[in-house]
């Protein structure tokens, strides 16, 4: 089998077709992290990537080294709970605002337009992290609101789901992109933080009018980012046409990924899902660990494995060499 460049080998991977190995990725490691691995012999005159020779891939999403501006602007003050207070909170999410595009977009235009990576688009910023943006009152405020103003709720996330369109646009009508990222931390290590129910009424219509738009774009890989305890509501992002799932905090919260390929098949793609915890406590943890996930998954396709979460300072730097020499062994071989 010839070679693949890091995009032909995402995209192969994700329909499940023949790559030549499954990608080889991670989070980026933390620098406290890097400090005390140095000490313990990686050299300081490489990287991780170059070193694990990890695949490339990039987003252009908020926060990211391209970003993508979904955050207020300005910055919202006091509380969302009323009417009043939504109409306030549009002013700062308008969204031909001059920010929220980087100022040398024409530039990432030109050097993505070549690329051998893959390349994807933050489309969604979260139910609760768009309107709780007066921080913990404003979450209480929105739980509140599921049962008090269900309407006005309903109105709010529409209105949401307009703002992303309008935003996203210019980037979709000018960019290749090989899959979006909906990024929804909406649950704890126990269950989500609403009903499913709630769920469906209040995000999904959102999740369909964003995913109809990517899919006429030609974007395949629409993935879940998230973490926590989300199985209830899977079968509602797969309705909506989210065909991926990556979990934070999966293993912590009983989010087990050979489960979820039994009783969704090849209709959920997954990336990541390994117990990041077993990094800390040696090789034969981190084998039965991975042993126990990533065959299965492999063998049915559709998988790009990694722990599900950053690696800590904690993690010393003979397990994570352990971690991505199982993962490459069991890709090659």
């Amino acid at each position: 089998m010839t070679n693949m460049n890091a995009r032909e080998r995402f995209l192969a991977t994700l329909r499940f077709g023949e790559p030549d190995r499954v990608p080889y990725y991670d989070q980026s490691i933390r620098e406290d992290t890097l400090e005390r691995w140095h000490r313990q012999g990686f050299p300081r005159d490489v990287s991780v990537g170059e070193f694990f020779d990890l695949d490339r891939w990039e987003l252009f999403g908020p926060r990211e080294d391209v970003s993508l501006n979904l955050y207020p602007i300005p910055e919202f003050e006091g509380e969302l709970k009323t009417r009043a207070d939504f109409e306030r909170l549009k002013r700062s999410y308008y969204p031909t605002s001059p920010e929220r595009y980087p100022h040398d977009w024409d530039d990432h235009i030109r050097c993505w337009r070549d690329r051998d990576y893959p390349l994807g688009i933050t489309a969604w910023r979260g139910f609760f992290q768009s309107l709780a943006v007066g921080g913990w009152p404003s979450l209480l405020n929105i739980l509140y609101m599921i049962h008090d103003a269900p309407e006005l709720l309903a109105e709010m996330t529409e209105f949401l789901a307009d703002f992303i369109l309008a935003v996203i646009e210019k980037a979709l009508s000018e960019v290749e992109f090989d899959y979006a990222i909906f990024d929804e931390p909406i649950a704890s290590r126990h269950s989500p933080v609403i009903a499913p129910a709630s769920f469906h009424r209040f995000v999904i219509p959102a999740y369909r009018r964003i995913v109809n738009r990517l899919r006429a774009a030609g974007i395949e890989v629409i993935i879940l980012d998230t973490r926590g305890a989300v199985k209830p509501l899977i079968p509602l992002c797969l309705e909506a046409g989210v065909n991926a799932l990556w979990c934070g905090a999966a293993r912590a919260s009983s989010v087990n990924y050979v489960e979820l390929r039994r009783e969704f098949g090849r209709d959920l793609l997954f990336i990541g899902g390994l117990d990041v915890r077993v990094l800390e406590q040696g090789r034969q943890a981190i084998e039965e660990e991975i042993l126990s996930q990533v065959p299965p998954l492999l063998e049915q396709g559709g998988y790009v494995p990694l722990v599900d979460g950053r690696v800590r300072s904690w993690v010393p730097f003979e397990n994570y060499v352990c971690y991505r020499e199982l993962i490459r062994k069991l890709s090659e071989g």
